[in-house]
């Protein structure tokens, strides 16, 4: 089983809600997960084994206010995360142009680290997802398994 960080990018607390059951639901299947709502450098550089990133985008393609001093510092400081496995949940629209912005600009950065992506990202469109939980839940339960 895994230890795996759980990274939150919420505005408006959807991402939060979602991070926070994936949370509980990766403990519930054996592996060990922390949350972190106001993610920082030093707790993610810490020899993580996995890293789930659950993220919202906001403006024009942003990355949440809480999310935004992390991605800055790991993009300035580049740390090695060849040994670093990760996943991917993004929110987002897609009645706008930037839909999911934030997340892919997380997952470019992750791949960039070095780390290696555990499965394919989830992209939610909340004008095609109904329940947005339910979709993670699904995505949860079959990416855990390939930890």
């Amino acid at each position: 089983m895994a230890d795996i960080l759980v990274v939150v990018g919420s505005t408006y607390g959807n991402a939060s809600l979602i991070a926070d059951d994936c949370v509980d639901q990766l403990n519930r299947l054996g592996h060990r997960a922390t949350l972190l709502n106001e993610p920082t450098y030093e707790q993610v550089t810490q020899n993580p084994d996995v890293i789930l990133i659950c993220t919202a985008t906001i403006g024009q393609g942003e990355i949440p206010a809480n999310l935004q001093p992390l991605y800055d510092q790991l993009r300035a400081r580049m740390p090695d995360f060849s040994a670093v496995r990760f996943g991917l949940i993004a929110l987002g629209d897609s009645s706008y142009e930037s839909f999911a912005e934030g997340g892919k600009q997380m997952n470019e950065l992750m791949y960039d680290l070095g780390a290696k992506a555990v499965g394919q990202a989830l992209f939610i469109d909340s004008c095609e997802t109904p329940d947005a939980e339910e979709a993670a839940a699904e995505w949860i339960e079959i990416w855990s398994e390939k930890l």
